[in-house]
């Protein structure tokens, strides 16, 4: 018997799998999770093939990149995993070097520090000796990362300006600015306050010629902000306001819950210049935008999105 809407005749269990395996592989995996008990003879001779595990690889790895997106960063180092054991199989040195620069970020995010700055170690090992230049420069910026949640301070930035210099041959100017926004931090947490607004405003400056590459204003309402605590401690408190305030423009419209946060910024700021009428508009207006930001309790509410807030990590 033939259904009109699905060419395949309905016979067997036996030949659905036999048919999905050879003409989709990735659907038989989707369909029939417990298929390698169901039926190991009919499927796992072409899943064993490279074509096969490339498919997978590339399929695992995608997902990982929703998940990431919004997020779900379990779910997201899973899919990673299952990629990387994919590529693994395959023996794709470029795929493999990618998928760990993938991890390596996740981890980061999940603060699995150790783990994240192996994977990034080995991402660097699988691709050194590879063509993809683009991917060793992103295991660089990971491993510098990875050296730096770790203390390791010199050398992060000596894995750093390796990423730096290699984005600068490759006339990636969007991964220069973010590699500058990472070494950044690194002159931060050494004291080195004038170094680190440097690498800063050569970041900023950088993100904003290439800004529509990437999503939101996230990036550049991020470095203003560390901008404006580095100013701030260095007692430039007019370049401080300045770029709380661009932060706060950029935010407020799409993520109240953010905006009150730089309002409560600028209070501070303005509590310690003894501005306190300032200081007291700001925290109202934060209160207000925090209780704005607070969903209204209702049997019919859809969970809202997820305010991504993006690092540095996640665009390496």
């Amino acid at each position: 018997m033939v259904d009109e809407f699905n060419p395949i005749p309905m016979t067997s269990s036996r030949f659905a799998i036999a048919y999905l395996t050879q003409s989709r592989p990735v659907i038989l995996m989707q369909a029939f999770p417990t298929v390698q008990t169901i039926e190991p003879r009919y499927q796992l001779s072409w899943l064993r093939s490279v074509p096969a595990l490339l498919e997978t690889g590339k399929a695992q790895s995608a997902l990982g990149h929703l998940y990431c997106q919004l997020g779900e960063w379990d779910r997201a180092a899973g899919a990673y995993l299952r990629s990387l054991n994919a590529f693994s199989h395959a023996e794709d040195a470029v795929a493999l070097g990618r998928t760990l620069t993938h991890l390596s970020v996740v981890f980061a995010q999940r603060q699995q520090y150790r783990w994240a700055y192996d994977y990034a170690a080995q991402a660097v090992q699988h691709l050194h000796n590879t063509a993809d230049n683009a991917g060793y420069a992103a295991a660089l910026h990971t491993l510098g990362m990875g050296h730096y949640y770790r203390r390791r301070y010199r050398l992060a930035l000596k894995t750093l300006e390796k990423a730096l210099a290699l984005r600068h041959e490759l006339g990636d100017e969007l991964g220069e600015a973010i590699t500058l926004g990472c070494m950044g931090r690194v002159y931060a947490a050494r004291g080195e306050h004038w170094c680190a607004l440097s690498c800063y405003e050569a970041a900023l400056d950088g993100y904003r010629q290439h800004q529509t590459l990437l999503e939101g204003n996230g990036y550049e309402i991020m470095i203003r902000r560390r901008i404006a605590r580095l100013a701030n401690c260095a007692g430039h408190t007019d370049l401080a306001i300045a770029h709380f305030e661009a932060a706060l423009l950029l935010c407020q419209k799409c993520d109240r819950a953010l905006a009150a946060e730089i309002l409560i910024d600028l209070a501070n700021l303005h509590e310690g210049l003894q501005q306190n009428k300032v200081a007291l508009r700001y925290h109202q207006q934060a209160r207000q935008l925090q209780q704005a930001a607070k969903p209204k309790a209702s049997a019919n509410n859809v969970p809202a999105p997820i305010a991504l807030q993006p690092t540095e990590e996640g665009y390496y």
